[in-house]
């Protein structure tokens, strides 16, 4: 089975017409599901912002003992439904106890945002003592003790859930099923009612069958339960009754009336998973509610999905510009954000035309500046350098409102990523750095370019290698154990340990980068190559200033954020310097596991340094700042950034630099593509 982990491969939000954030809770849908959240005054919130979606979606199949045949693969695909959804997700697959209880954690602190939260974990779960425990799969259990104390108590997740403060609270665990470890033997069978506390509104719990009885793990690719929940998602019409009202006819009918789905539901007012659907319900119940206000003209085009982060740093990167290009490429990404109808108006100011996808309502066609969101212009910093004029490149019809876009099937998906100016290499506050990440020096990305999403993975460059016929003699390096060894016989499609394809290629030396580049560009007819030196720090920054685009201090917490040398890494590679936790991948892990940086970019550090398209040069001196390709220095020699799977903390960082010959290659050293405007 293939296993696919992704975290938060996309964050979604809509904003309402007047602004500000408002409330909204996660709905939790389970075998044994419930949840919890405040009761507030939705006529009065709704007024404010339209929920930023969240779910953490677990699959638990690979169990010691009693293995399932289904969960990983129903994590994976109601994730996907859900994205399609307009959530945010993170998804979990066959992990274990550290895994399971560090991504709930994770989950709650997207969840004290706000929003919407969904829970849902298909596999094993126990009930002990009017408890029910999610199982991890590392873990046999041998007593009632061991499994109050590494299971993940589903009402904790209720508990941390509440704390958000959300509108629906959505909880789903398909973990109804026998409990199969007979050592526990006060494990009740099924799973019990959990005790949502203090009557919140806003809980919705789904059970896969009535609590206290067991349900069926199917024979296909998914459950039963979610097969059903899955299909009732497809449908029109996704008010959160009537779906699970779709998942319940569906089960009982398919088992003849042996299992019944349950639920139950404090949700005040409507929930759609839809969200052009939830957003039409919302804004009917606003003007219900505050009929005396009167209301803007809507507009014909449905806001697309954001993250509010990302649209903070494009914001400041074009607010002083006086190109219309820019605040085209804005509106192309955030034309629901609330900056959206002073874009426009700047745009038409300075002689600039609207995409008819782009155009404002009627109520914005003024002859007087709307007033930006947040602080005012006098109170923005202004930026040093003009943006240059830069033809936007042209989405896929394919593409999808907030997805990437890709030219062929098979073909690395892209992020298109504002221009911009920022400040590259090291000063002197940055205790690790070194000679070659000085000095620092501002450069200025003209303006948007098409970068890979994730790196270049094993099955996209097998097909290039399988076309091209490209050879993989010579070996390639690997530093396992603290010490530097060639292995002669290892290559990209065997480097030393196991890989998947969904995994990013290793082994390559930037020559075969760069063919695969040339190749690429060929099969498109689009202009592919490696990201300059420039452009690579420019969008592994993604505005931030840190080490990191991740503001969390504690490397501790690094494994959250990317697959690094850690405590998994030691087991194969001990006395080398870590970082003191665990992301459960020794070597590489599948691209997009961890959360994207704020351009929306997966493992721009970890997983594995990526090769750049520049010559070598020792510092920065006499550098381009125009983010151009350095085509000057030792170019028998090219860098490589970002880290890797067994990065330790002085080098998995956004400056950090380093170089190899172009025809060396190493187990921890891949790439990443950018496509450039012809």
């Amino acid at each position: 089975m293939k296993a696919v982990n992704k975290n938060f491969a996309s964050v979604n939000v809509f904003q309402a017409w007047l602004g500000e954030r408002g409330w909204v809770a996660p709905v939790l849908l389970l075998c044994f599901m419930s949840f919890a959240a405040p009761g507030v005054s939705f006529a009065a919130d709704a007024v404010k912002k339209i929920e930023t979606r969240v779910a953490l979606i677990v699959g638990n199949s690979d169990y010691k003992s009693a293995p399932l045949e289904n969960p990983a693969n129903d994590a994976s695909d109601l994730a996907s439904a859900l994205e399609k959804k307009g959530f945010k997700v993170l998804v979990r697959e066959n992990v274990g106890e550290r895994g399971l209880k560090e991504a709930v954690d994770t989950f709650a602190k997207h969840l004290k945002k706000g929003g919407i939260g969904l829970f849902f974990f298909a596999g094993h779960g126990i009930q002990v003592k009017d408890q029910n425990f999610l199982m991890p799969i590392d873990v046999g259990f041998e007593s009632e003790a061991d499994i109050a104390y590494k299971g993940v108590s589903a009402e904790y997740v209720l508990s941390r859930m509440a704390e958000a403060g959300n509108r629906v609270n959505i909880v789903i665990l398909d973990a109804c099923r026998n409990n199969p470890f007979q050592e526990a033997k006060k494990s009740s069978k099924g799973l019990g009612v959990m005790s949502v506390g203090r009557a919140e509104v806003g809980t919705f719990i789904a059970y896969a069958t009535s609590p206290g009885s067991v349900a069926a793990d199917g024979t296909g690719r998914n459950g039963l339960y979610t097969r059903s929940l899955l299909r009732a998602l497809e449908s029109q019409d996704s008010d959160i009754d009537r779906v699970f009202g779709r998942v319940r006819t569906g089960v009982v009918q398919e088992t003849a009336g042996a299992q019944v789905p349950w639920t139950s539901s404090s949700v005040v007012g409507s929930f759609y998973f839809d969200v052009a659907e939830d957003v039409v319900a919302q804004q009917k119940a606003v003007q219900t509610s505050f009929a005396a206000i009167p209301a803007p003209a809507a507009s014909s085009q449905t806001a697309a999905p954001f993250d509010p982060v990302q649209e903070q740093a494009f914001w400041n990167r074009i607010k002083d510009s006086r190109n219309p290009a820019d605040f085209i490429a804005y509106l192309e990404k955030f034309s629901g954000a609330t900056r959206a109808a002073f874009a426009r108006w700047i745009v038409q100011k300075y002689g600039g035309t609207l995409p008819p996808n782009l155009g404002a309502p009627a109520y914005l066609n003024a002859s007087v500046a709307p007033a930006p969101s947040g602080p005012t212009q006098q109170q923005m910093p202004s930026q040093t350098a003009a943006a240059s004029e830069v033809a936007l490149p042209q989405k896929n019809a394919s593409s999808s409102s907030g997805s990437g876009e890709r030219d062929c099937t098979g073909c690395p998906e892209l992020v298109v990523v504002p221009g911009g100016e920022f400040v590259m290499g090291s000063g002197k506050e940055e205790k690790l750095r070194e000679p070659d990440e000085e000095p620092a020096h501002r450069v200025r990305i003209g303006g948007p370019i098409a970068v890979g999403k994730y790196e270049v993975t094993r099955a996209q460059y097998a097909e290039f290698a399988r076309e091209t016929k490209r050879e993989s003699k010579g070996g390639c390096n690997s530093t396992l154990g603290g010490r530097f060894n060639k292995n002669l016989k290892a290559s990209w499609s065997s480097p030393g340990f196991p890989q998947k394809d969904d995994e990013p290629v290793v082994c390559v030396s930037w020559e075969d980068a760069h063919a695969y580049t040339t190749w690429l560009s060929k099969k498109t007819g689009k202009s592919y190559r490696l990201l300059s030196e420039a452009e690579w720090e420019y969008v592994a920054r993604a505005g931030t200033t840190g080490r990191r685009f991740w503001s969390d201090p504690d490397e501790g917490n690094a494994c959250r954020y990317a697959s690094v040398a850690d405590m998994s890494f030691k087991k194969v590679s001990p006395g080398m310097p870590i970082f003191p936790c665990s992301d459960e991948h020794p070597y590489t892990a599948p691209v997009g596991k961890f959360p994207a940086n704020p351009f929306g970019l997966h493992d721009i550090l970890g997983n594995v340094a990526e090769w750049i398209e520049d010559c070598w040069n020792g510092d920065y001196s006499s550098a381009p700042e125009n983010g151009a390709v350095r085509s000057t220095g030792s170019c028998s020699e090219r860098g490589y950034r970002g880290g890797a799977w067994n990065g330790k903390p002085a080098t998995v960082r956004s400056a950090y630099r380093d170089r190899e010959s172009i025809e060396e290659r190493h187990d921890h050293l891949g790439f990443r593509v950018v496509r450039v405007a012809p």
